[in-house]
């Protein structure tokens, strides 16, 4: 099966939009399939990586137009350039603009959902107006649809009487081999910090977790923030400004391969404060390796985590995250049971492996 996968950034900075077309990807080489993963850049060009075929699309400056411009250029290219493509994966709405041309050209197309765009910060209220109105247009635009978590799914049955699957991200097994290189340039002793590893954007509330860092009782423990956010500059410097009367604090900016290994191996506990999410990898990430976890208590972690397998915090509460902090310390919780079970979950339900036979499955259900 040849599929085309248009809608994320570099994948050689794998956020999360990029991190499920390249895990996904490379498992449907092993497959025998024919994956085709397009990418905004600052250039044209193309390139092959696991056996698969990467093009990367010049980007427009114009952030709004951006995707939809680029989902446009990709499927034109599919239509005209590439032969024998058999389906289209849009990765959220607004490259799937350009599904109606894709079906009159007899290719088969999808969109998949990776949280609901409107609901974040960032966005002003007229701006998620807009975004709201695009996803009921796109909703009813692409007759395929399938979400990353439970969740977005019974979202989309609730309020546009949509049907979508849940065809969830998943991970990698953790390398068994490690390094300790970035522990000893930020100099961090294992298992004694805090990881907070994502976007550093609004709705992942990393600056509730400082601030609650910065009051609570953790002597001998730090808190390591890794991550970046190039496109909102400001906030990132807020974040450092926050961070910066408490030497405890360290960030690291993004961090790949072997860095970001060493970090989820070592780390006393992880967090994920967020109050939006769709499916976090980092969260399975942090589970495969065998972490305790302070979570937010929203409806994509709880997909994932169960009652009492994390400490549960409310979205936003600086108090709930205190509290969190010093329980982990004083191990309130049978740790040793927790992780194991929370391990268990993810190798049984998201691994790469699992997840690439269930959307081949989803595939062939639609007539491919």
């Amino acid at each position: 099966m040849k599929i085309a996968f248009i809608g994320g950034r570099n994948i050689h900075k794998l956020g999360g939009i990029e991190n499920y077309m390249y895990n996904l990807a490379t498992q449907l080489v092993k497959m025998g399939h024919e994956p085709i993963v397009f990418c905004e850049s600052d250039h044209n060009g193309e390139e092959w990586l696991n056996g698969f075929r990467v093009i990367h699309q010049k980007s427009i400056k114009n952030g709004f137009l951006c995707k939809p411009w680029l989902g446009l250029k990709a499927t034109i290219k599919v239509i005209f350039k590439i032969k024998n493509v058999n389906a289209i994966h849009y990765n959220a709405w607004p490259p799937s603009l350009a599904s109606p041309l894709a079906s009159i050209f007899g290719i088969k197309s999808l969109m998949q959902g990776h949280g609901l765009e409107w609901q974040r910060s960032k966005y002003s209220p007229k701006q998620q107006k807009i975004l709201r109105f695009m996803e009921w247009f796109t909703a009813h635009l692409n007759r395929n649809l399938i979400m990353c978590s439970e969740d977005q799914c019974k979202y989309f049955k609730e309020h546009y009487n949509r049907y979508a699957e849940t065809i969830p991200t998943a991970i990698n097994l953790p390398p068994e081999s490690s390094n300790k290189e970035i522990l000893k340039k930020f100099n961090l002793k294992e298992h004694r910090y805090f990881l907070f590893l994502a976007r550093l954007v609004q709705d992942k509330n990393p600056d509730y977790l400082i601030r609650a860092f910065k009051l609570a009782k953790t002597d001998g423990y730090k808190l390591v923030i890794a991550g970046n956010n190039p496109s909102d500059p400001q906030y990132v410097d807020y974040l450092h400004q926050l961070g910066q009367e408490k030497p405890d604090i360290i960030f690291t900016d993004a961090v790949y391969g072997e860095d970001k290994n060493s970090l989820l191996k070592y780390a006393f506990a992880f967090c994920i404060p967020s109050t939006i999410e769709g499916l976090s990898i980092s969260l399975l990430e942090a589970m495969s390796y065998k972490l305790p976890i302070i979570a937010s208590d929203i409806p994509s972690n709880r997909e994932v985590l169960e009652d009492g397998k994390a400490i549960w915090v409310k979205p936003e509460n600086e108090t709930d995250l205190i509290e969190a902090f010093h329980d982990s310390i004083n191990k309130k919780y049978d740790w040793i049971n927790i992780t194991e079970y929370n391990y268990q979950k993810v190798m049984n339900n998201y691994t790469w492996e699992k997840v690439a036979t269930k959307y081949i499955g989803y595939w062939k259900s639609r007539g491919l």
